[in-house]
């Protein structure tokens, strides 16, 4: 797969597909938009809402650039409460080590010495082996598909996923109910997936898989995205 960097908006650098013509986040802010869909509305949003659970379980479709990995661990340093964070992110075609230094992230937390090791960690870790990338928080890194991966998921183990796969348009495989069947089996009941599409098609999916779903503001360049949930009642 052909990648080249590209510089988004806010300054953070990014990864476009040659293949697909699509970029891995937003060209008008790579950091703004994981912060906002994935930070703010999946993190955040389940640790204020169940505050008293301490042991929180994350599955990452897509690792990616491994933003959203290195925000959610320099996240939880700064929550008010304590929380262990198993991270899981499954990526069929991980980026490269020199990608992963060009792209550069430790730059955009100026004076944070532990975002550079962390993000050192996060890509320079062996692959289906957990390992500790902060005091609070462990990755497993599995490289494979969702399609065979998902159904291996263990029954109500992960309280939130971050859906960051390629788009519908490029890969509608990726978001069929088939997949999210497996991540409703997979979720606690409570648990949250939230996501960057809100199209038609993803919404009716998830809905059909059993979620709730609700749709929310988007970061800029992006009207709406969607939070759906497991509801209390499912087992």
């Amino acid at each position: 797969m052909r990648r080249h960097i590209i510089t988004s908006e806010d300054g953070s650098k990014t990864l476009a597909l040659e293949e697909f013509q699509e970029s891995y986040h937003s060209v008008h802010g790579a950091l703004s938009e994981s912060m906002h869909i994935f930070i703010k509305e999946g993190l955040f949003y389940y640790l204020d809402k169940y505050s008293e659970r301490s042991q929180i379980s994350i599955l990452e479709a897509g690792l990616g650039t491994g933003l959203n990995c290195l925000l959610t661990a320099i996240e939880l340093r700064n929550y008010p409460l304590k929380k262990m964070v198993q991270y899981t992110s499954v990526e069929k075609y991980p980026v490269t080590l020199g990608e992963a230094e060009l792209l550069d992230y430790p730059a955009l937390f100026p004076g944070n010495d532990e975002a550079g090791d962390i993000y050192k960690t996060i890509h320079g870790s062996t692959w289906n082996s957990m390992t500790d990338i902060s005091e609070s928080m462990s990755l497993l890194k599995i490289k494979n598909s969702f399609e065979e991966e998902f159904p291996k998921l263990s029954y109500q183990s992960i309280d939130i996923v971050y859906y960051d796969a390629f788009s519908p348009e490029t890969q509608p495989e990726l978001w069929s109910d088939s997949i999210f069947r497996e991540i409703f089996r997979a979720l606690k009941p409570g648990g949250i997936l939230v996501t960057y599409s809100s199209k038609g098609i993803v919404k009716r999916a998830l809905r059909e898989s059993g979620f709730e779903v609700k749709r929310l503001q988007g970061p800029k360049g992006k009207k709406h995205i969607v939070r759906a949930e497991k509801p209390l009642t499912k087992l």
